[in-house]
């Protein structure tokens, strides 16, 4: 499953959205409040319409606070109107029912009003398809399953709500958390620490487990070895050049964020799609949102995190903002979306940091920090009211216009004992 189109009306901040977008990976750029993580939201309604098939699922719904706001103004008063209809329609391809191919496939889903609830009219094509795979499996037979995902910013910290059972029961459970926005990590400490055990049993390798060993060490930025201790029940990751080490718990933050983000992508697909055994993290097709995909990474680590998890995951389609420069150069092209220019930017591949700082996010002189920009635009503004010709009354206001920029403009005091020097000077003259 994959989408490669998204159409908006309405929803949040976007009046109109009309957007082909790249089947593997589609990085969102923009400045804050352009709507990024909107964007990964609306996805998210659009792949939620295949849950509405599934019974064991919960699927998105379009939700009343997601409505956009027209401000009107009335003598003074400010009023705001939601606009309606809200509309998230999707254009992809989907696996056809007996699974031998690839099927077009558009749906949509519509708020038509305030007290109205999300259609679910124009998404019957997916419904439909999904409920054909749910029948399929729960009759005995073997169906591929997509991998649907979201993972937001608080998805280190934040735990999902835990249902009754402890235990998974149903390959229809990686389905449970797949609008949450976090990681589910007591699940899959859980799973490792059964796939352990059964090692255990069979004197035999988990070649599920070795899966998804492989996928989580392949996005690490340096050699690691991960493991689990069954005495000690907890992940750990010994790190080759180190030769450390570290459990889980100790782990830093970004080593953190992947370990539990990666781990839980490739736990999600083998439980997904059991059949599959352990070419199911290759072989598993779907959607996965990530917010801010450089999150606690060092500019090292951000280089190389999306061509891993291409690697690492070579049929899944991904869609991820950031604000990173590093991210934004380690992309092929036709991968990146500037909300911004409400565009597909085409030339980012190998395009050097300058060059992204400026022309795609739009940073004057980066060159420099902007404190430093600051004190030279003040000193500049001093030094040409210090030449400056004119009458009396000019002269005074320029003089108190000098006496501010040196009182609340420059920190340096270096540059503001020059500029009185200067000021002095041309007082001289």
């Amino acid at each position: 499953m994959r989408i490669d189109r998204l159409k908006l009306r309405n929803f949040k901040g976007f009046t109109e959205f009309d957007q082909r977008l790249n089947r593997r990976f589609m990085l969102i750029v923009g400045q804050n409040g352009t709507g990024k993580s909107n964007l990964l939201d609306a996805v998210s309604v659009a792949f939620g319409a295949f849950l509405l098939g599934i019974p064991a699922a919960r699927s998105r719904t379009i939700h009343r606070s997601e409505v956009r706001e027209i401000a009107r103004n009335y003598d003074g008063l400010l009023e705001f109107q939601q606009a309606f209809p809200v509309l998230v329609e999707a254009e992809g391809m989907l696996q056809s029912n007996d699974g031998t191919a690839l099927e077009k496939c558009v749906w949509r889903r519509e708020l038509l009003s305030a007290n109205g609830r999300t259609t679910s009219k124009e998404a019957a094509a997916i419904r439909s398809k999904a409920q054909a795979a749910y029948e399929a499996i729960t009759g005995g037979q073997d169906v591929t399953l997509p991998l649907l995902s979201y993972y937001g910013t608080g998805r280190l910290w934040e735990e999902p709500r835990q249902s009754s059972k402890s235990k998974r029961t149903s390959r229809f459970d990686a389905y449970k958390n797949s609008h949450e926005a976090r990681v589910a990590s007591a699940d899959l400490l859980a799973w490792v620490e059964r796939e352990r055990l059964l090692e255990l049993e069979t004197d035999q390798p988990s070649k599920r487990f070795l899966a998804w060993k492989k996928a989580v060490e392949a996005c690490f930025d340096s050699p690691v070895s991960v493991s689990y201790s069954l005495s000690r029940k907890r992940i750990e990751v010994a790190f080759a050049e180190l030769k450390q080490v570290v459990s889980y718990d100790n782990l830093s933050h970004g080593q953190r964020n992947i370990l539990s983000l990666v781990g839980d992508i490739a736990f999600k697909a083998i439980i997904l799609n059991p059949h599959l055994g352990s070419d199911a993290v290759q072989q598993t097709s779907g959607i996965v949102l990530i917010d801010e995909i450089d999150l606690h990474l060092h500019p090292r680590w951000q280089r190389t995190i999306v061509p891993a998890l291409l690697r690492a995951f070579p049929s899944l389609q991904f869609f991820a903002t950031t604000h990173s420069p590093f991210i934004v150069q380690s992309l092929l092209e036709g991968s990146l979306l500037n909300l911004d220019d409400m565009e597909i930017d085409d030339e980012t591949y190998n395009l050097n940091l300058m060059d992204i700082v400026k022309d795609i996010q739009s940073v004057d002189v980066p060159e420099r920090s902007a404190v430093h920009v600051q004190q030279v635009q003040s000193a500049t503004r001093f030094l040409e009211l210090a030449r400056a010709a004119g009458d009396v009354a000019s002269r005074k206001a320029d003089e108190d216009e000098m006496d501010r920029i040196l009182d609340t403009e420059i920190e340096d005091p270096g540059l503001a004992a020059l500029l009185k020097i200067k000021r002095r000077a041309e007082r001289e003259r």
